[in-house]
């Protein structure tokens, strides 16, 4: 039975590929855990919430780090203010832990959303995915996002998903053109 979460498994995995010359875009701040992650392993990022909470939160969690650029703004826009090109995008989709649960991502923005990550990175560069199908809205989030995935010039390096009904599911892709 697979136990570790699908965050863990991410940085993990990760780990292994970041560079500290490395430029990364945390799409989906929450609680500032993968931004302080791609903080310490490259040279900046670029973090996007929608929820002041989670802004907040993701200050205080990095707050000895300079190389770190936070947007409260919907991740569907984060090619109106990032002009480069990326190494990684992580996204978590749902909603911020301990908050609201009715404030979540919602599938026409998400896909939007993947949509500019896929442009802003890099050839060789990798598409974290984070997909939570057991919350109202989950499923189809992660059904339009599997579906977009199929017609990506990108290869799928790694899935993970708990062996426990709705668990989440965990997409790593490789930008190939």
């Amino acid at each position: 039975m697979n136990k570790d979460n699908i965050n863990t498994v991410a940085h993990r995995w990760l780990n292994s590929y970041l560079k500290p010359e490395h430029i990364c875009i945390d799409a989906t701040c929450g609680n500032g855990n993968d931004t302080l992650f791609l903080a310490q392993r490259s040279s900046k990022v670029y973090g996007f919430d929608i929820q002041q909470q989670a802004i907040e939160n993701t200050q205080k969690r990095c707050e000895k780090m300079t190389n770190v650029e936070l947007f409260q703004m919907s991740h569907d826009l984060m090619e109106d203010v990032v002009h480069e090109s990326v190494d990684c995008v992580i996204f978590n989709f749902g909603y911020l832990p301990k908050a609201d649960p009715s404030i979540i991502t919602l599938p026409h923005t998400s896909l939007k959303a993947v949509k500019s990550a896929m442009n802003l990175l890099r050839v060789g560069g990798v598409l974290v995915l984070c997909c939570y199908v057991g919350h109202p809205g989950g499923q189809e989030e992660t059904d339009q996002i599997d579906e977009w995935i199929l017609h990506q010039k990108a290869e799928l390096l790694f899935t993970y998903r708990q062996d426990r009904p709705a668990a989440p599911i965990l997409k790593i892709l490789k930008k190939d053109a």
